[in-house]
């Protein structure tokens, strides 16, 4: 058992960590939304596996990964099959159990959402959740079977955060992008702020500070500023989250090292527009 004085801390944040918690990439892509084009000749890695450690304040609380599975045939498509995982540590299990699961499968050409499958486990909380998409109709389908619109080219948040890291990220510009989560789709503005030089687990890294616009609040924290701190590379690899909230920083670090694994998953990205943007400079 964790002591008394970080169990009633921890009990205090509770609604702020199990959201963190709760499919982490989840979280990660909601905050690392946008660009205006695609970037020519860029490929996501096959085989690639990221893994994060989360904290709040100086207690590590769980951790996450990202995984490029593969690039099956879907709806006579290749597709990139992206999967993410969360769990709590073993401390917070004693009184909050998270084990989350998020799947997604993205045109691989057009780059938009084919299906989104997550399974949520957090304490007695359950639930499963599928949603397929046709973009070329404008609509998606739920587990339930419910059928509602969808926007152009629409991205489901894990496919969300593969799509901004094949993009151009330039400081001082605000990108847009189309996003869906359950049966809500919204416009999704992400500022990119600044070059900066991070330092996580002994590594420097050259990277892209960008802040997302968080109009939903039901996908990460009602409250706070979230920042992320991104590679400066062709492969633009999240090493460090941050969010300020009441009870103090919650933030996510890269364990493995950001070092592209695996071979390059074809076919390559091609050029086109996901969603109609403003293409306007940040003030």
């Amino acid at each position: 058992m964790p002591p008394n004085g970080l169990l009633r801390k921890t009990k205090a944040a509770n609604r702020y960590l199990k959201k963190q918690l709760r499919g982490f990439l989840i979280a990660a892509v909601v905050v690392l939304i946008s660009a205006n084009i695609f970037a020519e000749n860029r490929k996501l890695i096959f085989g690639e596996k990221l893994v994060y450690d989360i904290y709040w304040k100086f207690f590590k609380v769980g951790y996450g990964t990202l995984e490029v599975k593969g690039v099956p045939d879907i709806k006579n498509r290749k597709v990139y099959q992206i999967y993410s995982e969360a769990k709590s540590a073993s401390f917070f299990d004693v009184f909050y159990r998270v084990r989350d699961t998020n799947i997604s499968w993205i045109d691989a050409e057009k780059f938009y959402s084919i299906a989104f499958q997550q399974s949520i486990s957090e304490g007695s909380y359950k639930r499963e959740r599928m949603t397929e998409y046709f973009n070329e109709w404008h609509l998606a389908k739920n587990e339930s079977g419910e059928i509602f619109d969808i926007p152009d080219n629409v991205l489901d948040v894990l496919a969300s955060l593969y799509w901004v890291r094949v993009q151009e990220l330039t400081p001082g510009q605000d990108l847009e992008m189309n996003v869906n989560s359950g049966k809500k789709s919204y416009s999704m503005r992400v500022r990119i702020i600044k070059k900066e030089k991070v330092n996580i687990n002994g590594k420097k890294y050259n990277t892209v500070l960008v802040q997302p616009d968080l109009r939903d609040a039901g996908i990460f924290m009602s409250k706070g500023k979230i920042f992320i701190w991104m590679t400066d590379d062709q492969f633009h690899i999240p090493v460090v989250m941050k969010s300020e909230i009441s009870v103090g920083s919650i933030w996510t670090e890269l364990r493995t090292p950001a070092v592209p694994q695996g071979k390059p998953a074809l076919p390559a990205i091609s050029t086109g527009t996901p969603a109609a943007s403003t293409g306007t400079t940040a003030q």
